[in-house]
This record gives structure tokens, C-alpha cells and sequence, in this order.
């Protein structure tokens, strides 16, 4: 974030001292908000809260973003923008490009508890998620798709990244807990051969290994949709 929140003082009874009327910006908020999603996640993150944090009214805060939400889309957006897209992201083949833009994305996600569980449930239009969508066209229109492909493209590509970290997190069958009951009884039965030779790689696979197989059969389609027919 660029920005940095000044901390706010303390009285001579310890107590947080309280900030001028007007004293307050919008770059302070964001900055604060980012800190307290980071360290507690997006559930910490209230109006109440960010003003205790700041040494100011909520009516100071309300100035700025009208509701939790409104803070929860300030947030997100600083995340988009400052965050999540990679300098350069113009610079270099496109799939090195996807493959980073991939990355930063999950892992802003994971750095911020809760985030993804909000983009998953509602949608986020600020100027760092359009300037982050825009980017990503960029890529994939650099590829040779067209703009029909180009679009199609970039659902799966959001789906894959956002589905597969909220997996990870909720319930991914990759989770050793969720294979264990399988694959036990896979090595104890006569049956299922080729499930019991599969056990081993099973048990040795990884969600960032499947995160970046998964990204493999995205390019892979992406160059085959852009070959002559």
C-alpha cells in the first residue's frame, strides 16, 4: 500500500487520543483497514473498530465510506490495485504474465483471512478490480485470442484461481483428512488395483501442485484455441 496510517497519540490517562475534526483521509483508512484485514481478517474489520484504531468518531469514518460495506469495498479495492497487480504486468510472454498474475492474486487472498470467501459471494467493481480484469484481458487478447475466446478465458481463469484457493480452505479433496478414509481402504482391499497403486502419488500430491496443473491445462487450451483451424 503506499500509503501509511500515522498512529494515533495517547493521553496523559493512556487512553487513545483523539484526532481533529477533519483531520481524517482517505489514504489513513485504507491503510488502517488493510493492517487490521491482514493481521485479523476481513470479520475484524468494522467501522467501530477502524475508528477506534484511528483515534476518531465513526461519524468522522461515515465522512469517507458510508457503511461497512462501503469499507469493505474500500479495502478490497486498495488489495486489487496496490496489492495484487504485478509491475510490469504489460512486460514478458503472456503466459509467464498469467502465471504471475495467478500467484499474486492467491497469495493476497490467503494474506487477508476472509477475503475470499466475501469474492465469492458478492461481486467487486471498484477501479482496482476493473483495472485488474483490464489487465487481464490484456494478457489473453496478447495470446492471439479474440475477444469472444478472450472472455471465456478469463471466467475460467478466475474460477480456477478463486475456486481452487476457496477449496483449499473449505474442504479440497487433495486435504490428506479427505483422502485418508479412501485410501485406507484401498490398500486394505483385494479390489480397486489401480486405485491402491495410485495411493502413493496421492498422498504425495500437494494443492500448489495441483494449483499449477490446473494453470498448465489453462495455457495449454489457450494455445489451442489460437492455432489456425
Amino acid at each position: 500500500m503506499k500509503s501509511s496510517v500515522p498512529e494515533a497519540g495517547q493521553a496523559a490517562d493512556g487512553s487513545r487520543e483523539r484526532r481533529a475534526w477533519g483531520s481524517l483521509s482517505r489514504d489513513q483508512i485504507v491503510a488502517c483497514g488493510l493492517r487490521i484485514a491482514r493481521a485479523e481478517g476481513m470479520q475484524a474489520l468494522t467501522v467501530r473498530r477502524l475508528a477506534s484504531e484511528l483515534g476518531a468518531s465513526r461519524m468522522a469514518l461515515y465522512r469517507h465510506v458510508p457503511n461497512k460495506d462501503g469499507l469493505l469495498e474500500l479495502v478490497m479495492d486498495a488489495i486489487a490495485e496496490y496489492d495484487i497487480l504485478p509491475p510490469g504486468l504489460e512486460e514478458g510472454p503472456w503466459e509467464e504474465r498469467l502465471r504471475r498474475l495467478a500467484a499474486d492474486i492467491r497469495r493476497e487472498l490467503s494474506a487477508h483471512p476472509g477475503l475470499i470467501d466475501i469474492l465469492m459471494t458478492r461481486a467487486h467493481h471498484g477501479q482496482g478490480a476493473l483495472r485488474l480484469v483490464d489487465g487481464l484481458l490484456g494478457i489473453l487478447a496478447d495470446a492471439g485470442l479474440s475477444e469472444r475466446q478472450a472472455v471465456r478465458h478469463y471466467l475460467v481463469f478466475v474460477d480456477l484461481v478463486l475456486g481452487r484457493l476457496h477449496r483449499e480452505l473449505h474442504g479440497d479433496p487433495v486435504n490428506h483428512h479427505r483422502t485418508a478414509s479412501p485410501t485406507a481402504l484401498a490398500e486394505q482391499a483385494g479390489d480397486y488395483a489401480r486405485l491402491r497403486a495410485a495411493v502413493p502419488y496421492l498422498l504425495e500430491l500437494s494443492p500448489e501442485q495441483v494449483f499449477q496443473d490446473e494453470l498448465d491445462m489453462l495455457v495449454l487450451s489457450i494455445r489451442a484455441a489460437t492455432r489456425p483451424a
